[in-house]
């Protein structure tokens, strides 16, 4: 077998290999040998008959074609490992992508030649990283939680241990209400436009505006029908623009008592001996969030100027991809807002092709951070042990089945993969941390 190596633009190469017919003829007979086992050759048992048997049944040229994709399967792979260890490919920059197969000569008697054209692991050449990473340590900001903060977050501790009473009176602002209602565009009800006993505060404005103010005024079994004209913005694409005809029967009126927010009130809410403690406990939770925010918006930068002056010829597969797992992490979220996906694109008048183009820039910067890292682990010698692999693949997959999905749905060499990526490029960030 022999083999040549050309390097193209953009982190492609491609393979040239040629078997001899020596080398190509135990390929046709295996070829022979599985084409009788699916195809019917009177006199001969499925995979026993003898290749001239199968010529005359199916013709030479089938053979050849399933004997050819035998050999790519078998040879290219035997080739790689040749180029590697003449030190003409490198293993360090493996191949990557859906490789593209040239059959150049296929005949009998012939040489059997080919080509493997496929994108590899680009080569990068760093800056001066430890010199960046310096740099940017400057812009690290030193979260606080101002008195605000604190109010805020204990007026949500509060509002979430209000306590219901029968208000005995017409609906007010600030009331706790129970409604059926019934909604209908053009005398025809929408879909999803009913819901029974439905619990609403009047005056936070989660519904249709205008709705809530429409309750006011309403004691327990009243019934009142209306008309709204729903906002062409309305996160409901199917109501949004539209005028609507809403038929409401009130259900229960419920005065909100909220708790008096004092020592007490804290120690209701865990080991607090005060006030004074459940907000100390407060600070601390809001600084250490905002300290994660503020070291990941700090690594994302130091990072992206890593790349920005890093040297590599990124292919583009890699980008293809990025861009491919931006527009799933971005359907992901939308789904979690309650929106469909083709309403999403309707309410932004975009196609996703036209948000892969937007992307474009985007998932080229995060092909380029990711490969930034790669490269500093490399030769930093950086990679974590096979027990921190197994302890974090452990966490995810409680967390998994936390989600109520079974952990059989979860390819684990795919996992373990993407669990040794994370670990890496987390002990690559503590390096560069460190360096500052």
């Amino acid at each position: 077998m022999n083999s040549t190596l050309t390097v193209l633009p953009h982190s492609e190469i491609e393979i040239e290999i040629t078997l001899s017919p020596a080398e190509f003829d135990p390929h046709a007979k295996q070829a022979a040998r599985l084409i009788s086992e699916k195809v019917a050759i009177q006199g001969f048992r499925p995979g026993k008959a003898p290749y001239d048997a199968v010529k005359n049944k199916v013709g030479e040229h089938a053979i050849m074609e399933e004997a050819a994709e035998i050999a790519v399967r078998a040879s290219y792979p035997r080739a790689r490992e040749e180029l590697i260890r003449d030190g003409k490919l490198s293993a360090a920059h493996p191949a990557i992508g859906r490789p593209e197969v040239t059959v150049v000569k296929l005949a009998p008697g012939n040489d059997f030649i080919y080509k493997i054209k496929t994108a590899v692991l680009p080569a990068v050449t760093l800056p001066d990283w430890r010199a960046i990473a310096q740099k940017t340590k400057a812009e690290y900001r030193e979260p606080v939680a101002d008195d605000a903060e604190i109010d805020r977050a204990v007026a949500w501790l509060a509002e979430s241990r209000v306590s219901l009473v029968a208000a005995g009176r017409p609906a007010a602002h600030g009331d706790h209400v129970e409604v059926d209602f019934e909604i209908r565009r053009d005398g025809v009800k929408i879909a999803e436009g009913d819901s029974r006993n439905h619990p609403l505060v009047i005056g936070q404005g989660k519904f249709i505006p205008g709705f809530e103010d429409a309750l006011i005024g309403m004691s327990p079994d009243e019934r009142k029908k209306f008309s709204l004209s729903v906002p062409d913005d309305w996160r409901e694409r199917t109501m949004a623009g539209q005028s609507l005809d809403f038929d409401v029967t009130m259900k229960a009126v419920y005065r909100r008592i909220m708790p008096e927010i004092t020592d007490d009130f804290a120690k209701t809410l865990g080991d607090f001996t005060s006030l004074e403690a459940l907000r100390i406990n407060i600070r601390d939770g809001i600084v250490a969030e905002k300290t994660e925010k503020e070291r990941q918006r700090v690594r994302s930068m130091t990072v992206g100027a890593i790349a920005g002056k890093a040297d590599m010829d990124v292919p583009a597969v890699l980008v293809a991809g990025e861009t491919e797992k931006m527009i799933a992490e971005h359907k992901a979220s939308i789904a979690e807002i309650g929106m469909q996906w083709p309403d999403y694109l309707l309410h932004i008048k975009k196609t996703e092709d036209d948000l892969r183009g937007e992307w474009r820039d985007e998932a080229q910067n995060r092909v380029r951070a990711s490969l930034v890292l790669r490269e500093i682990a490399r030769e930093e010698k950086i990679a974590p042990t096979e027990e921190e692999i197994a302890s974090r693949m452990e966490r995810y997959l409680e967390q998994f089945a936390g989600t109520g999905r079974s952990s059989r749905d979860i390819d684990r060499d795919d996992l373990r993969d993407y669990t040794q990526g994370i670990l890496r490029n987390e002990k690559v960030f503590e390096l560069m941390e460190h360096s500052m």
